[in-house]
């Protein structure tokens, strides 16, 4: 036996469920860390009160972490376990993060004692090696569209060919049309078959015939504090208070970790004047103004690097040769005419990019 069925969102507002037929209903309830579909409560409550079957959805977004999306999640949604399917809807970003997937799905497991199905694609499914959720018994929508042409009243015709997945040996749900039009609403909606009834819709709630008590889920282990300041190193973990608090929900010791990043990103000591004055008559700090807000930024003082180099500078002024650029001259034309190269004339002149140099600019070619 199988049942048709409708997921909607805030972009359904004010759809009828008792003047569209569909035997269930899924809305979207949470997205990331900081979003409630405020058309979910209403779409649900309707559910209720005409006895449909409803499931109510989270929209992951694996950028955060998957423990506080889970709790999130969890959190604003508590009063629907047991009575309808929650799901973790997996389309955004790093899709290819399975184990972000499985922290969430068994979190929310371990704090209802209901095991989520997780959405996906079709393609997504068979890219990745979902082996670790599909044994862990969390069960799977898919969504697989032959085309986008309209679908009337759940006419299957035109929906193609069903699923092929691998890692599960059967799927809860099809999702074959976001092109559906039903009666009783005029836009169209995302389409879905269901591989049982009632009874087989309760048991993925966690209602009659499903057990209550959550296993113990497997959560890998806690990395070490010196690869999570790598990782907030290469900014996997937010900044400021965002960071805190990630961090700090996962479970780690954010004052230990950021003591460790504080040491791994210590500036460097300082180069002497003289140094510097060298690198900067090398080319290596840029020219004019370019060169006093590099030098500044960097911390050095700029008028004493510049003294030094202009006394530099000054010593072996007399034997100094100038060119002053004309319309149409290239670097590499100059450097021919003066018996050197491009690449000598451009650090004897601080330039940075060989190709920019300008009609009037006077360059030193010996």
């Amino acid at each position: 036996m199988t049942m048709n069925g409708i997921d909607i969102s805030k972009w359904q507002a004010g759809l009828n469920l008792s003047a569209v037929p569909c035997d269930f209903m899924i809305a979207k309830a949470t997205e990331g860390i900081g979003y409630v579909d405020k058309a979910c409560d209403g779409f649900i409550q309707q559910a209720i009160k005409l006895g449909k079957p409803f499931g109510f959805y989270h929209f992951a977004r694996p950028v955060n972490d998957a423990v506080r999306e889970a709790e999130y999640f969890y959190n604003n949604t508590r009063n629907y376990f047991g009575k309808g399917i929650p799901v973790l809807d997996w389309e955004a970003e790093r899709k290819n993060d399975v184990a972000w997937a499985k922290r969430w799905l068994d979190r929310v497991y371990q704090l209802s004692g209901v095991r989520p199905i997780i959405y996906m694609s079709e393609s997504v499914v068979n890219s990745y090696d979902w082996s670790s959720v599909a044994n862990a018994n969390y069960g799977l929508w898919v969504a697989k569209y032959r085309d986008n042409q309209v679908d009337y009243n759940y006419d299957m015709t035109n929906a193609g060919k069903a699923p092929s997945v691998k890692w599960w040996k059967n799927i809860a749900m099809w999702q074959w049309t976001s092109s559906g039009r039903l009666n009783g609403f005029s836009g169209n909606l995302d389409c879905n078959v269901f591989y049982g009834d009632t009874t087989a819709w309760n048991k993925y709630a966690g209602k009659s015939g499903s057990s209550a008590t959550p296993a113990t889920p497997s959560v890998p282990a806690k990395k070490s504090n010196e690869t999570i300041a790598q990782e907030v190193i290469n900014g996997a973990w937010g900044n400021g208070n965002d960071r805190k608090s990630r961090l700090t929900a996962a479970g780690y010791d954010y004052n230990a970790i950021q003591a460790i990043v504080n040491s791994k990103l210590a500036t460097p000591a300082k180069k002497s004047n003289e140094t510097i004055a060298q690198e900067v008559i090398a080319g290596k700090w840029g020219n004019g103004n370019d060169r006093k807000n590099r030098l500044t930024a960097a911390g050095y003082d700029y008028n004493a690097i510049q003294a030094i180099v202009n006394k530099k500078a000054g010593a072996t002024q007399s034997s100094a040769v100038y060119y002053t650029i004309k319309s149409g001259d290239t670097l590499s034309g100059i450097a021919s005419k003066y018996g050197t190269t491009y690449q000598k004339l451009a650090q004897l002149n601080g330039i940075s990019n060989p190709n920019k140099i300008y009609a009037g600019q006077r360059i030193r070619v010996k």
